[in-house]
This record gives C-alpha cells, structure tokens and sequence, in this order.
C-alpha cells in the first residue's frame, strides 16, 4: 500500500446532500436558565453520528466578533467511554464563567469508532458497523458533522413536536468557528483542516485548538514502545506504515488555512508525549506561521504546557476551560 491516504472529497449530489443534511431534523430539546441544548442531533444515517449543540443564553455582545466552538473528543478513535458527553463537565463550567467571551454555541461530536474487542466493559462487537471503522472514516464523520452545520435548518421539531429554532446558524455559515480536539480528536481537527483546504468542503475555521493530540504517528510508535500503542494505530489505520505517515498531521500543507492555531500539552501527560505538540508546531513554523506578538495577527502558533494527567483534561474539565477561553481573543 503507498501513496496519498487521505480520503477523496467531492461535494455531495443532490441524493447524498439529502442523506446527510436531510437526516430527520429533530432532537432533544432541553432549556436552562444558563442555555439553550439540542441534544441526539442525528447528522447521518449511523447510531454514532450524532452531536449535541448549546446556544448560551448569554450571548457576545458583539455578535461581528461571535464564533461557534466545535468540540471533537478523544479516546483513541475506539472507546466507547468517552464520548461527545465528555465535554459536558466544560461546558458548565464556561456557562457560568462570568467573564466576557465571544461563543455563540457550542458543538460537541460523535462519530463512529475503530474495533475495540478487549475492552473490559462494553467490548466492540463485529456486527456493530459503529464500532469497526478504520481511516478515513472517522475524519469523514466529522467532516460530515462540519458540512450539516454549515447548511443546518434553522427549525427543528423537537421529540414531543414542538417546533424550535436555533439562533446564530449565520455564524457557522459564514465559518465563524472553531475547531477543538483532545488526543485523537486533535488529530481529527487538523485532519479535517487540510481536507477542507483541499476539497473547499465547507468554510476554513478562525482557529483550531488541539489538546494533547497525535500528530506525528510514527514518532508516536518510535517513541511507546507498547504494544498497545500499535494495536491501536493498526486498529485506526491498518497495519501499513506508510499509511501512518501520509495520515499524520505533521505531513501537510492546511492550504487557504490563515488563523489561529494553538497546541497544548501537559508534561504530565502519561500517554501522548510532548514533542507531539513541537513537531506540530514546527511544521505550522515551517509553513510561515508565527509566534503571536498580538491577539489580532493571522497565521499565528501558539504552544502552552499544562499541568496533569492525559484523560484529566477532559474530566476535571479546568484545563479544557482555560484553553477555549483563548478564544475570546479571536476578532
């Protein structure tokens, strides 16, 4: 196997157009004094393909400046514990942060997984066409998230019937948002960066935040030497190295991509290794990104180094916290 891996885009035709964005438009419609949740939002035909969207009921002020945040988790592209839920330990804790900031929703997605048939609680069965992908089909789910928002109906009838909107669909439409990923899911967010640069599938994001993500799989395998590392590197994306290679984020170009990015790692973190984050800093370096010396500057990288454990990140949701706030600062 050799050559170009990524998936092939083409913008969908009025039948496949149908299947993805006229997936039945309904949800679970849930109201707060803090926000506005649309919740089980199916984007596609499969159990996996689903998001869940929060409008906060304190909006920007500035509604030129307002982004959408999309976040899309980790979990080594097959656990099944850690879902598009994980973000909701964060998410309460930005919807009662008092301080200004600039998202008009919130976006968390699922998408469908890679086989995990030793897992201890809920092991991957065989016929469970969720949970037996491989590359590209988990970066085509997001993708396909990313191109149902983009063109997303702004009335949708809820489980009970009702009819309901959701505001502020403008802004995504207009790509004003931001994609964020933890672990993997960083490495789903680049993935989707350079697809979208190359195919013009939707909008190119302001920014892209990636948390402790995978960017470099071979150094990944170079530098763990356990088995279970290449168990799911080959579980993800076959057993060919050149694959891996091609897949990873350190080996494109994010061509038309001129915002924001910034990297975090903990030098806790005892499953993904730091220079995972300098290699993908220095290939965005390489491609004429900058260091910021103010908050309004394009083509910028930015790197932080946080304090705890891999999966802490995402439950103790502190750090997750800190990292979206940063997105207060795009224009």
């Amino acid at each position: 196997m050799s050559g170009d891996t990524r998936p092939e885009w083409k913008l969908p035709d009025h039948q496949e157009d149908q299947k993805i964005v006229g997936t039945p438009n309904t949800s679970d419609y849930v109201e707060t004094p803090d926000a506005d949740y649309y919740l089980n939002v199916p984007y596609g035909p499969y159990r996996l393909e689903q998001l869940d969207i929060c409008v906060p009921k304190r909006q920007p002020r500035d509604h030129d400046k307002a982004v959408w945040l999309i976040y899309i988790h980790g979990g080594a592209w097959r656990d099944p514990m850690i879902d598009r839920k994980s973000f909701n330990t964060t998410l309460d804790m930005l919807l009662k942060d008092d301080l200004p900031h600039n998202i008009a929703g919130f976006v968390s997605v699922d998408y469908r997984l890679s086989p995990y048939p030793s897992h201890p609680t809920n092991p991957s069965d065989p016929d469970d066409s969720n949970r037996n992908v491989q590359h590209p089909e988990h970066v085509k789910d997001v993708m396909h998230a990313l191109f149902f928002l983009h063109r997303i109906k702004a009335t949708y009838t809820t489980s009970d019937g009702r009819p309901i909107q959701i505001p502020h669909t403008d802004l995504m439409r207009e790509g004003r948002y931001v994609l964020c990923g933890h672990s993997c899911g960083a490495t789903l967010a680049l993935q989707a960066a350079t697809i979208i640069g190359v195919k013009d599938y939707t909008p190119l994001p302001k920014a892209i935040i990636g948390i402790e993500g995978i960017y470099d799989i071979p150094g990944l395998l170079a530098r763990n030497t356990h088995p279970v590392y290449r168990e799911i590197i080959v579980g993800a994306f076959t057993e060919h190295p050149d694959a891996w290679s091609t897949v990873s984020p350190v080996a494109h170009d994010y061509p038309g991509f001129d915002g924001k990015v910034l990297l975090i790692h903990s030098d806790k973190d005892e499953l993904v290794e730091m220079q995972q984050m300098d290699s993908m800093a220095d290939r965005f370096v390489t491609l004429g990104f900058t260091k910021p010396s103010s908050a309004s500057e394009e083509n910028t990288i930015e790197q932080r180094i946080i304090h705890c454990s891999h999966d802490e990140v995402w439950e103790k949701g502190t750090e997750l916290a800190k990292a979206i706030r940063w997105v207060s600062q795009l224009d």
